[in-house]
């Protein structure tokens, strides 16, 4: 236990964390860099800084009034989504470490004006080339190349380079198919066809993706953006520490709830650790958990948040479209898995709490729980409406629509949250850069999708992946998850879902997975990256504000994050994940999967009512697996082993050390 002084400066210094972490995120306009980002420009010159803020809120306002009185054709949406995308990314992001920092470079505003150019340019030939067919002129030919490159630019700029790379494979791929051995050779096409496809039509740079972004995504982002400039960070820090503060290791606790609160709405892990692990982390650390063990459950913890509906990130509507179901169906089936999640966390905190002697704050150190839910209640009411509309069956850009009214009408209300018209510029300007992230990816995940499409690609990489599995589900199911955390390494978690998508899935249909079912198994595998070492980016950046070994952060962190990697074998095993089996057959299966789960954490960490035998972790880990299978004879089997354990550690193990203690004691007087 802490001593009262080191409580009591705990104390204030969490006041002090809160109240400062609150400000930083309703004043802060560069938060880009806590997603992994190079910093965007400041700009010297009042007048360029009016023109992006200018852009950047005619931008957010025009994807506000689409989702209320209708979206335009696709051609308009799309191409205005991304000129307004590129625009600003080469304004405000540098192209070099030595290019300006404090100003666009004559190349940033030619491309810039390159970007309006060829945008507009699809707008206006997209119906006319749709009854021409593939007939293109030598200049379109020439815009479409032009396009294509600024497209790649901007990703680059703002993620690097491994995506751009990939996106020049798979263009070489479509055009020398007969020269590529095996089974994913193909007849190869022109390179007219491959260019003028990518950039004149809405199947490659302006494909599905982009709509989605566009439509959905972007007006999410903004909603994330104005819940945090009316307060409800501190809000949803507070309410958790209100919540479990108190109990065995509750400012671990209280920080999975955090990151599981915020991480749903800021779609990165990294961003998540970066930002709410400045204040649970060193808070973590001060009552009494090893570094490394504190920047583990804030990586865990982080990397969970992508996984909470309605948001996900972006993937929720990327999967519906992707599946061909309703984007509420996707936030319904999520619920469950999310919540098993963030269960075996908080059961894995509790364990390493018991296990060191950490204990809760008190009382007086924490805020109060009613009084922080009636400050605060109105900040759960945007997620509220989101999730009636959607079950009405509007649109997920309707819902989004609604809750920004919703929010914005109650935080001018409230005297305390009440802003001016400087202070809706800035915010709006703010959600416009977050969006850059997603944005600048569109285009190029589009060029990877219009390449699958074009050549057939997706068919031949699942007939590789069955062939290679030898037709054995479990073996195809792992191999999706090790090519996940290969692009994981250098993706960001929604592009390696989407090449996963297309490339994977078809693979797991083949073999008899549903097709929702078979896309939450590559989502949930998407974000293994972030927790699985030696390349764990979440735990890297948890090491970083630890002050603790990045690896030995990495192995907690996946410890801490095992449900990430049970999940996607319920998906394909279980029906009742899928909400297909009686009410009933639904609630077993989920409380089999949680005591699986907490069993396999007892086997983590080696403690249960107190510290384990090797053999016991060994039943522990029986106990577990019996508990994952879809049979309910061995549900029994693994129970029975589970509150085996338990007594046995109660009645016999427990006794023993209490005992020894006392003789050890007594010796030593």
């Amino acid at each position: 236990m802490m001593s009262q002084d080191n409580n009591n400066n705990l104390s204030e210094e969490e006041q002090l964390r809160i109240d400062k972490l609150a400000e930083e995120k309703l004043a802060a306009k560069e938060s880009e860099e806590a997603i992994g980002l190079k910093k965007h420009r400041s700009f010297d010159s009042k007048t360029i800084n009016y023109v992006v803020t200018f852009i950047c809120v005619i931008f957010a306002l025009t994807y506000i009034y689409f989702a209320y009185w209708g979206y335009p054709n696709p051609q308009i949406s799309r191409g205005a989504y991304l000129g307004f995308v590129f625009v600003l990314v080469f304004l405000l992001f540098p192209a070099t470490e030595k290019s300006p920092k404090n100003k666009p470079s004559i190349l940033d505003w030619i491309l810039a004006a390159a970007s309006v150019y060829c945008t507009a340019f699809f707008v206006y030939v997209y119906e006319d080339l749709m009854f021409r067919g593939a007939d293109v002129d030598t200049f379109e030919i020439t815009v479409s190349v032009i396009g294509i490159l600024l497209s790649l630019e901007a990703t680059r700029r703002v993620v690097g380079y491994f995506m751009p790379v990939m996106a020049i494979v798979f263009l070489l791929y479509a055009y020398f198919g007969p020269y590529v051995p095996g089974m994913l050779a193909h007849r190869g096409y022109e390179f007219a066809r491959i260019v003028s496809q990518q950039w004149l039509t809405i199947y490659g740079v302006f494909g599905v993706v982009t709509a989605i972004f566009a439509n959905f995504v972007f007006l999410f982002i903004i909603l994330g953006t104005i819940l945090e400039r009316f307060g409800a960070a501190k809000f949803f820090i507070e309410l958790p520490y209100a919540l479990v503060g108190r109990s065995r290791g509750g400012p671990a606790k209280a920080a999975v709830l955090v990151s599981g609160f915020i991480g749903s709405i800021s779609g990165s892990a990294v961003a998540n650790v970066s930002t709410t692990g400045t204040f649970t982390i060193p808070l973590m650390k001060r009552s009494g958990y090893k570094p490394f063990v504190a920047g583990g459950v804030e990586a865990a913890a982080s990397t969970g948040g992508q996984m909470v509906p309605p948001i996900m990130g972006a993937a929720a509507f990327l999967i519906a479209e992707f599946a061909g179901v309703p984007y509420a169906t996707v936030v319904l089936v999520s619920i469950g898995p999310a919540i098993l999640y963030f269960a075996s966390v908080l059961w894995m905190v509790h364990l390493e709490a018991v296990k060191e002697g950490i204990y809760g704050l008190r009382k007086d150190q924490l805020p109060n729980l009613k009084e922080t839910f009636k400050k605060g209640w109105f900040y759960i009411t945007p997620f509220v409406i989101i999730f009636y509309l959607l079950f009405e069956g509007y649109s997920p850009g309707m819902a989004a629509f609604w809750a920004i009214v919703a929010i914005v009408g109650i935080g001018m209300i409230n005297p305390k949250t009440r802003m001016g018209l400087s202070g809706f510029i800035d915010m709006l300007s703010i959600a416009s850069k977050r969006s850059l992230l997603i944005g600048s990816m569109a285009g190029t995940i589009g060029i990877l999708i219009g390449v699958v499409q074009l050549t057939g690609l997706g068919l031949r990489a699942s007939e590789f992946i069955v062939d290679l599995s030898a037709g054995i589900l479990p073996l195809a199911i792992i191999m999706v998850g090790v090519a996940s955390y290969i692009l994981g390494m250098g993706l960001t978690v929604t592009s390696s879902y989407v090449i996963l998508a297309i490339l994977a899935v078809p693979a797991l249909t083949e073999l008899g997975i549903a097709a929702l079912a078979a896309h939450l198994i590559v989502f949930w595998f998407s974000q293994d990256a972030n927790v699985t070492p030696p390349v764990c980016l979440a735990a890297f950046a948890g090491a970083g504000i630890a002050g603790s070994n990045p690896m030995q952060t990495g192995w907690q962190s996946f410890m801490f994050a095992r449900g990430l990697y049970v999940m996607p074998f319920m998906f394909a095993y279980v029906p009742a994940f899928m909400l297909e089996a009686p009410a009933y057959d639904i609630v077993l299966n989920y409380l089999a999967v949680l005591v699986g789960l907490l069993a396999m954490g007892i086997f983590f960490r080696g403690y249960f009512v107190t510290r384990m035998f090797w053999w016991e972790r060994i039943v522990a880990a029986a106990s577990a697996g019996l508990l994952w299978t879809p049979c309910h004879y061995q549900d029994l089997i693994g129970l029975a082993l589970f509150a085996g354990l338990f007594l046995f550690e109660k009645k016999v193990t427990l006794p023993r050390e209490i005992q020894a203690r006392g003789e050890a004691a007594a010796a030593a007087e």
